[in-house]
């Protein structure tokens, strides 16, 4: 039997202060340490995904889940978001809590924000010194592709057996060659959350896990992961860039038959999915698609957007569509990707997995 609960190794020391041994005490790190400790887990890719084929699903919200990461990739998301807050000053946060457990009891909390972490979190308020970008994102990722990138070696030493030495594979058990998109939704400045996410990634790029374009010879080198920024794009620092391992959010809104040429060509060597509100490709009758199917304009509408992002060679992501009632969500869903749509926003990752049954 394969066992699905093997020990983690991490890539970074856990804090003196909290160890590995007491989880409980993690979850409650107030975060005044001189090093925030890792976060263990018990996940592997055979655990997670064998006999999971990968779906089109962007796992929207995905901190939202009681498993990031994690959750998504037992259904297949092929698709990650995560959203990210860096602070140049650390700060801390002083506030009363109030808990019931059949009693009501209150506490004074204070919580301590660094200004060497990446944070991961929809809302400023709700962030907690625990999740970091390294520990419900990068660390557990990486661990995977290292498992799944070993040395083959012949019994003498000559030589890699099997593999040759490019061969990058991906998290998916079922399917090693499937991509995976990570992408990092700026809620703080542009230029400074980029500068504190790349040195973030440093240990992706030196094994040779990321995609990533050369702007010198102007081509594309394909690898298991493509990391994608949204939200607070930093252009300017991207478009600098000789070598690109990040690549920003296009805008898919600017896919039409007005859009210049040059443009277009612009965003193709900046991305590698362009995305946008359901509303900003649709315009007024956007509002009848919160009671109703899209009629017949409307998807010939959104077909035009995906077609002419395709001959861009970007996918396509469509997000700010009805989540309830399920039945609508649902169509609405069938339809963005029998129209062309490659990523499809969901925030229900399990429900949605089941239109695409292994």
């Amino acid at each position: 039997m394969i066992n699905v609960f093997k020990p983690a190794v991490h890539i970074r020391d856990v804090s003196n202060n909290v160890t590995q041994s007491d989880p409980a005490s993690l979850l409650q790190y107030d975060g005044n340490s001189d090093t925030t400790p890792v976060l263990p887990f018990n996940y592997t890719i055979e655990g997670l995904t064998r006999d999971v084929y990968p779906k089109p699903l962007h796992s929207h919200n995905d901190y939202w889940r009681k498993h990031p990461l994690f959750d998504a990739l037992s259904v297949g998301a092929v698709s990650i978001e995560s959203d990210i807050w860096y602070f140049p000053k650390s700060y801390t946060l002083r506030r009363t809590t109030t808990e019931s457990t059949g009693t009501t009891t209150t506490a004074n909390e204070t919580l301590y924000f660094r200004d060497d972490e990446v944070y991961v979190g929809h809302n400023q308020v709700f962030l907690q010194p625990i999740n970091t970008l390294f520990n419900l994102y990068l660390n557990p990722l990486f661990q995977f592709l290292q498992y799944s990138n070993p040395k083959f070696e012949f019994v003498n030493g000559s030589g890699n057996a099997l593999l040759g030495d490019q061969a990058k594979h991906s998290i998916f058990y079922n399917d090693p060659e499937q991509q995976v998109y990570l992408w990092f939704d700026f809620k703080t400045d542009a230029d400074a959350t980029y500068e504190a996410l790349k040195p973030a990634l440093r240990s992706f790029i030196d094994a040779g896990y990321l995609t990533y374009y050369n702007t010198t010879s102007d081509t594309l080198h394909q690898g298991p992961v493509i990391l994608t920024i949204t939200g607070n794009l930093p252009v300017e620092k991207v478009q600098a860039e000789q070598i690109r391992y990040f690549f920003l959010d296009g805008p898919l809104a600017s896919f039409d038959e007005s859009a210049k040429a040059e443009d277009l060509q612009k965003w193709s060597k900046l991305s590698r999915v362009a995305s946008a509100g359901l509303e900003d490709l649709l315009g007024d009758s956007y509002k009848s698609t919160l009671r109703s199917d899209f009629n017949d304009d409307q998807k010939a509408k959104l077909k035009s957007y995906f077609d002419l992002a395709h001959q861009h060679g970007l996918k396509t992501r469509v997000w700010g569509d009805v989540t309830w009632p399920w039945n609508l969500a649902e169509s609405h869903l069938k339809d963005l990707f029998q129209l062309g749509s490659d990523l499809l926003n969901v925030d229900d990752m399990k429900r949605a997995s089941n239109l695409f049954p292994n």
